[in-house]
């Protein structure tokens, strides 16, 4: 007992020895300072500032070094550039172990396969909202506006809120996060979907909407300069009458306020993303950690909301993937007003075939004109139809010269449409076809939208001169850059041929086969069509 007693105490002097000698050790900070380079959005700066010098005065060790907490403001979308590029810009700082940028949607526009350890959880949270005078902050409560109108009031006039005096909606589309925030809610409001995914996103309805806000956006050169220009006139006669911003900005602004649409709408929640390139020690990787806990413990809670954030909420609104953000991007930098289709309808005898309920040429002008009524105003549709000696020598005969669909132009489409009747050839001139209204839809060119032909065949049964060869290397000496055509073709019941696959590749159009008129695969191809831009 004397010796299992002296052994006890023996154990409990060294291990006390021990403890002294790593405590003195790490006091002494043995492996020297390790210092962790953090980045923020510049909104950021003051409060996790702040909390970098709470967590430095505690004289943290991290296995054996003395731990620091460096913190440098850049904007989310520099580093998200810097990020994607895989280049770093040394004009942008340290390269950082720990990111913190204006939100999610940040991460995800940057997000490279092994760079972001786990899923970054927020620090703090601020809505994205409109920042608006108060005036036009209570015509557009009142009449309970939504994001999906935004685009209309855009392109329209604020008197469908009650501001006739205002005209169009000047809502400015700066680049920053807030932006493609307010673009993809507004795209969500359209479609239904939320978030919204990459099927919505390419749908002509949302592609139009986005296009609508950034097409008829006042230019201004940011987030900033906008929110000055609109605080120093916030009536119906200066330059700007909206900006998407995050309420904690809006506060900076005297006489401006915010409008937040009824529906569920997109947050900055100030991720705190720990990265994991190969310019992270492990040692950096722990203080990134203890300084993310550090800046969402209760006790920092008041150096956020001093600074106008909310507290970080334990979950926020799911952000659009990647692939959506650089279509919403994609959109917003390059505006599609909708798609200004010409049709390219076979009618030889082959298309009066039986199929359903009608023939195979019924079928078709069934599918137009149901997809004609759900397209949008601003998007443009004409009809020809061909197949041999159709107009004379001609094998090809307009109905309905392209358009923006007006109600006139619906109705010269409408009636252009009850004339169809299939021809008595059996073989057709699709390629000479092809290649006439390539060319016109070349001279009628319609800017700030996809010129696309739809070719709708239950062949081709070309007996021109014309060869699939001298076909792909006409168009190839036509094509004009600037001026992009896309060829979309449905082949019914059909082999097709390699040279209209080929022709729909070269560009960006799609080649579709179905077996039938009288499915819905055949209605869905030929909307999908005219309405994606």
């Amino acid at each position: 007992m004397i010796v299992l007693g002296l052994a006890v105490v023996g154990w409990a002097w060294l291990s006390d020895r021990s403890k002294q000698k790593d405590s003195r050790a790490a006091s002494s900070c043995v492996e020297g300072t390790a210092t962790l380079a953090v980045t923020v959005d510049p909104d950021m700066l003051t409060p996790v500032k702040a909390a970098a010098d709470r967590f430095n005065a505690t004289a943290p060790h991290v296995r054996d070094h003395c731990a620091q907490v460096a913190v440098t403001a850049q904007p989310s979308a520099a580093m998200v550039a810097a990020f994607v590029a895989n280049k770093w810009d040394p004009a942008l700082g340290p390269q950082p172990a720990l990111w913190i940028p204006q939100s999610s949607r940040s991460v995800e526009l940057m997000r490279v396969p092994g760079l972001i350890a786990g899923t970054p959880a927020p620090v703090a949270v601020s809505p994205v909202v409109l920042a608006v005078p108060e005036e036009l902050r209570h015509a557009l409560d009142t009449s309970k506006a939504h994001w999906a109108d935004l685009a209309k009031l855009q392109t329209g006039s604020l008197a469908d809120a009650g501001l006739p005096a205002w005209g169009k909606l000047r809502l400015a589309m700066p680049g920053g996060d807030a932006t493609v925030a307010v673009a993809a809610a507004v795209g969500s409001g359209v479609s239904g979907t939320d978030p919204l995914d990459e099927k919505a996103v390419a749908t002509g309805q949302v592609v139009s909407a986005i296009s609508g806000l950034a097409a008829s956006a006042p230019a201004v050169k940011d987030t900033a300069s906008a929110l000055a220009d609109l605080a120093g006139a916030p009536d119906a006669a200066g330059p700007v009458h909206a900006v998407p911003a995050t309420e904690q900005q809006i506060r900076a602004h005297a006489g401006l306020v915010a409008f937040r649409p009824d529906d569920a709408g997109p947050v900055a929640d100030f991720p705190a993303a720990q990265l994991t390139g190969p310019w992270v020690d492990q040692t950096q990787n722990l203080i990134a950690g203890l300084f993310s806990d550090f800046l969402r413990a209760p006790d920092q809670s008041k150096l956020f909301t001093d600074n106008g954030f909310g507290a970080a909420a334990p979950a926020t609104t799911k952000a659009p993937s990647k692939p959506v953000l650089d279509k919403v991007n994609q959109i917003l930098a390059h505006p599609v007003l909708g798609v200004q289709a010409t049709v390219l309808l076979d009618v030889s005898s082959s298309m009066s075939t039986a199929e359903g309920f009608g023939t195979r040429l019924g079928n078709a002008v069934a599918a137009l004109s149901s997809t004609m009524t759900v397209m949008p105003p601003e998007f443009g549709l004409g009809v020809w139809e061909y197949s041999k000696n159709l107009d004379g020598a001609n094998a090809h005969k307009v109905l309905t010269p392209t358009a923006p669909l007006t109600d006139a132009q619906r109705n010269a489409l409408a009636q252009g449409l009850t004339t169809v009747t299939a021809s008595q050839s059996k073989q057709d001139r699709t390629y000479p076809a092809l290649e006439a209204a390539y060319k016109s839809v070349l001279a009628n060119y319609a800017a700030a939208r996809t010129n696309s032909i739809l070719l709708i065949t239950d062949g081709p049964e070309d007996d021109s001169p014309v060869t699939g060869d001298q076909l792909l290397a006409d168009i190839a000496a036509a094509t004009d850059p600037a001026h992009p055509v896309r060829i979309d073709v449905i082949v019914v019941g059909g082999a097709g041929t390699q040279t209209l696959q080929t022709l729909a590749q070269r560009t960006g159009g799609t080649y579709t086969k179905v077996g039938t008129t009288a499915d819905l695969p055949f209605g869905t191809a030929v909307s999908q069509a005219l309405t994606t831009p």
